[in-house]
């Protein structure tokens, strides 16, 4: 709100606006003066004028020059009614003594009155006692000069003082006026001072959103890399260990490595879809998928968990299974799921979770999918049952068990993402239900999609340079590469790696990014400039790399990059680009 520190300001200024005009018309009079009465009146009239305005001007500016000073707006407000008073009081006498020694001027002196009055109260006034200050003594030398005049009658006296009402009334609503404009002004400066206040609280804001928006990134490429990275080596030495007759108990512990593995990679792809989901830009990839089956793996990956809390795990299917086969995502599925039946783990003491997924046929010929679980924690409150499926919302319960409150905001992008919705509700006799349906198209698994590590295809007598600097990497590609029976030369860096090449020709370079001595990016675009220079045949170049934003995507290829391999190595993409490379080396 505005403070009497800006009323005070205010009127300084309308005060300080006043002044030419008043000292015009005083200057005016005095020259009027001089010539009609002559030199010694006008030079009286002067002196206490110009004095008195002079001693109202510096009251102006120091009010303006300290209006925060203690007491400053009752001084001014004083201030001014005093000279007001003074100013309006020695006109009053001015003419009165004027009319008293040279009588024959009266019409003169009756001018001169009525325009003082008008002068003096239209003028600016900070209050009431101001303007009456103002108007009284030239008010009061009317009525004088009306009431002391042989020839003066009644009509004339009750002219007069109608002359001096109205003045008196015009005066008035000019006042009310005055205050109402200051009060516009003052508000209007309140609010610009508001308005400013919000734009620079809203640029602090916006750099404080951008410096933590950068450190997000930084975070979430550092989590990346540094997690991609051991993952690429287990989900790689997996794949290669399935590729080997085992008997079918170890089999099993494979096939179920694979499957948490798997898991965890989608998990990872969800987590770092932050930025994206808090734009509202979630990419789906659609494809056939098993619910039914991709239920069981779950159920198989996290029963040790479950039987370490001493829990029970129910699976619920609750249809035609042919109806459990749809176009989906499976990693937004996935990713809900898993964070309902974590949230369940840690919230109930004891007792069973119960996962149920109902598939309906739905009238347009799709598939209506209802998924929830049921825990037997402590429930959710009804009033914050929106609130949880917010970025960093936590219940105390679910703070206590850890996290970082962004799982279930996840949940819900994802489910949005699907097209659906989704929510909680109380448990009976205890509990809550975690709960999240949407509609997808019927699909049917293709061979290839049951079977998804069949072997494909890979040409042979294939050269291949691939630049690494982690070891258990570099082991892994020698092991896979092995399997693929193709010649793979291994370097630690991206400069071992452009000395290689401008050594002995490859069919296929694999770079990694992040590398000491030379990175990947560099490596690439010296490369480039030597087949520009030199002549040499292109190389086809796949940058492999845990680094996977789309503005890391969009910079590789910028520098020359014939396309990307993500860590953890996809073995169907590997031997696709393996297959697609041109052959350029000796066999």
């Amino acid at each position: 709100m505005a403070d009497s520190t800006d009323y005070l300001k205010a009127y300084a200024d309308r005060y300080r606006d006043m002044f030419p005009v008043r000292l015009v018309t005083i200057a005016a009079i005095v020259i009027v003066g001089w010539w009609v009465i002559g030199w010694g009146w006008a030079t009286n009239f002067a002196v206490f004028q110009f004095g008195l305005y002079l001693v109202l001007w510096n009251v102006v500016q120091t009010a303006r020059a300290r209006p925060r000073a203690p007491g400053a707006e009752r001084r001014f407000r004083l201030s001014t009614e005093a000279v007001t008073l003074g100013l309006a009081t020695h006109n009053a006498l001015f003419i009165l003594a004027v009319w008293h020694s040279q009588p024959h001027y009266l019409d003169y002196l009756r001018l001169l009155l009525a325009g003082n009055l008008m002068v003096g109260a239209l003028q600016v006034h900070i209050s009431r006692r101001s303007f009456a200050a103002a108007v009284v003594p030239p008010s009061i030398a009317a009525m004088i000069l009306a009431s002391n005049q042989p020839q003066a009658t009644t009509g004339i006296k009750v002219a007069v003082g109608v002359f001096v009402l109205g003045v008196i009334a015009a005066s008035w609503r000019q006042w009310r006026s005055d205050r109402q404009t200051v009060e516009l002004m003052v508000a209007l400066t309140e609010r610009s001072r508001e308005l400013q206040t919000a734009l620079a609280q809203a640029e602090t804001d916006r750099a404080a959103a951008e410096r933590a928006n950068r450190a997000k990134s930084r975070f979430l490429a550092m989590i990346s890399h540094e997690v991609r990275t051991p993952l690429n080596v287990i989900l790689g030495l997996t794949e290669v260990l399935r590729g080997r007759r085992r008997p079918k108990a170890e089999a099993a512990v494979i096939d179920d490595m694979a499957e948490a593995g798997g898991m965890l990679l989608r998990l990872l792809n969800g987590a770092l879809d932050i930025s994206k989901i808090e734009s509202g830009e979630i990419d789906l990839r659609l494809a056939p998928v098993d619910l039914g089956e991709r239920l069981d793996a779950i159920a198989r990956v996290w029963r040790s968990r479950v039987d370490e809390l001493g829990l029970s795990l129910k699976i619920e299917l609750q249809g035609a299974r042919e109806h459990f086969v749809v176009m989906t995502d499976e990693g937004r599925v996935e990713q809900v799921l898993i964070n309902y039946l974590s949230n369940a783990l840690k919230l109930t003491p004891a007792g069973t979770i119960c996962i149920r997924i109902r598939a309906l046929p739905a009238a347009d010929g799709r598939i209506d999918l209802d998924f929830e679980v049921h825990d037997q924690g402590p429930g959710v409150p009804e009033d914050q049952r929106e609130r949880i499926f917010l970025p960093f919302e936590q219940l105390d319960a679910g703070r206590a068990a850890g996290g970082a409150g962004l799982g279930l905001a996840l949940c819900r992008a994802s489910v949005q993402a699907l097209g659906g919705a989704l929510g909680v509700r109380p448990a009976q006799p205890q509990g809550a239900v975690f709960w999240f349906r949407f509609t997808a198209e019927r699909a049917t698994l293709s061979t290839a999609a049951v079977q998804p590590h069949a072997s494909v295809a890979v040409p042979r007598a294939r050269r291949v340079l691939a630049a690494e600097d982690h070891a258990a990497n570099r082991k892994l590609l020698a092991l896979l590469f092995q399997s693929f029976g193709l010649d793979l030369v291994l370097v630690e860096n991206g400069r071992e790696a452009v000395e290689a090449l401008r050594a002995t020709p490859f069919d296929l370079v694999l770079m990694d990014v992040m590398m000491p001595v030379m990175d990947g990016v560099e490596a690439l675009t010296a490369i480039r400039a030597e087949e520009a220079a030199t002549g040499r045949p292109r190389t086809a170049i796949q940058m492999l790399t845990a680094n996977v934003f789309d503005e890391d995507v969009a910079r590789y290829m910028a520098a020359g990059a014939d396309g990307v391999l993500r860590k953890p190595i996809e073995i169907a993409a590997l031997q696709a680009v393996l297959s697609a490379a041109p052959q350029h080396a000796d066999a």
